[in-house]
């Protein structure tokens, strides 16, 4: 595929990491509203609606972020295994008072968390169900082939240090038949035109357009439910052309 100049998937570690400390910095100044536009996805997701009574025995966001996108997901459904991953997980459980998934088992989760390691699994059982949290990064989980019945994905990919590789890791874990639940702001070259100085801040090193999204998509999983928001319906209308939702379904 030629290479366009809006889309970059892939950037240094460098890069990568100057992302991650403007993340903290974000984090730290919106913990307290405990809403990281989560509920805006929900919403736009209509609530999870064609979830609604299904069942997921192993159930995986990443990037979760400190507030999660599953806790709106979670009432809807049956599940037994949560799985939440993020680069930055210690991080955001030591600034962390108010997240509604995990507040009960907080104490125990900073105890555990105190052991020094570069990539920490914590597993623990809360009331019916068990919590796996996981601090690698998306280009390299831990989990084994194919173990998800269901990945979350929102608001990540524009975060992550290389596309195709994160993409490769979703597909491996989730299982056939499984269930991928992706939303992604777009960017194109009308944004570059618009707002190049958004190809420069260091939050989001990473700009992908619907093509090359449905190009990595399309030959491995169909669609229960897409739609693509136009540029006024989405969160940044100024930086994005368009906002990607889809739940789609692995079929190979």
């Amino acid at each position: 595929m030629t290479k366009i100049k809006h889309n970059i998937k892939y950037v240094t570690e460098k890069r990568w990491k100057d992302a991650q400390e403007a993340e903290k910095l974000y984090a730290a100044h919106t913990i307290t509203a405990d809403d990281d536009w989560n509920q805006w996805w929900s919403q736009q997701f209509e609530n999870y609606s064609l979830l609604i009574g299904r069942r997921f025995e192993h159930v995986l966001e990443v990037g979760c972020g400190p507030h999660t996108n599953v806790r709106f997901i979670l009432p809807v459904i049956h599940y037994r295994h949560l799985y939440l991953n993020d680069p930055l997980i210690q991080y955001y459980f030591s600034i962390s008072r108010h997240n509604p998934v995990l507040k009960s088992c907080m104490k125990r989760i900073n105890r555990l968390l105190r052991k020094p390691s570069s990539q920490i699994e914590v597993l623990f059982t809360s009331e019916d169900h068990q919590v796996d949290l996981c601090a690698s990064k998306l280009e390299e989980l831990p989990y084994r082939d194919s173990l998800m019945d269901m990945v979350i994905c929102i608001n990540v990919l524009d975060h992550v240090q290389d596309y195709d590789h994160c993409m490769k890791e979703i597909h491996r874990v989730l299982r056939l038949g499984g269930v991928l639940v992706l939303g992604q702001d777009l960017t194109n070259e009308e944004d570059y035109s618009n707002c190049p100085e958004s190809f420069t801040e260091p939050l989001h090193p990473i700009t992908l357009d619907h093509h090359m999204l449905e190009e990595t998509l399309n030959p491995f999983y169909q669609s229960q439910m897409k739609r693509i928001l136009p540029r006024e319906a989405g969160r940044n209308p100024a930086i994005h052309y368009g906002t990607y939702l889809g739940i789609l379904t692995r079929i190979k």
